[in-house]
């Protein structure tokens, strides 16, 4: 993989950013309708637009040959984790909520998981994609040794 020129990192932040905008706000109104009197319908149909814009994201990655950067990597995440926090707090604060939208809104948050571990497989397979998570392992020393420039006792 070559490196982006800067010209190039901005028209493909362009493109996601087209991408993501429209996609985003009409998840958010779905999930505003299905949340306050629309029902499970649209509320799933909020995830799936959120679906649909990771999918278009992944398409661009490929065509431009290029990863998910770390920017969207933490945001993706903070946002997750915020909308896990939002579904805490509902489902503690508002019976109506616990009543009509939790299972959907549970539904969606697993869907999108699934479909961010089966990316990763996908594309890195399957011991890669769990080397990304295993953080114990690069915090263990290694055994001192002829390798490290120490004499074998």
């Amino acid at each position: 993989m070559q490196a982006l020129t800067k010209t190039q990192a901005l028209d493909r932040h362009a493109l996601v950013m087209t991408l993501w905008l429209p996609f985003g706000v009409v998840a958010v109104t779905l999930f505003h309708y299905g949340v306050s009197v629309g029902g499970a319908w649209f509320i799933l149909a909020g995830f799936a637009m959120i679906l649909c814009a990771f999918i278009g994201h992944i398409i661009v990655n490929a065509v431009l040959r290029g990863p998910f950067t770390q920017a969207e990597l933490a945001l993706g995440l903070v946002l997750y984790a915020t909308g896990l926090i939002a579904l805490g707090l509902a489902t503690l604060l508002g019976p109506d909520f616990r009543a009509h939208s939790f299972l959907p809104t549970c539904a969606g948050f697993l869907l999108i998981f699934a479909s961010v571990i089966f990316y990763m497989i996908v594309q890195y397979g399957l011991r890669r994609s769990f080397d990304n998570f295993d953080v114990i392992r690069s915090f263990s020393p290694k055994a001192p040794g002829p390798e490290r420039g120490r004499p074998a006792k």
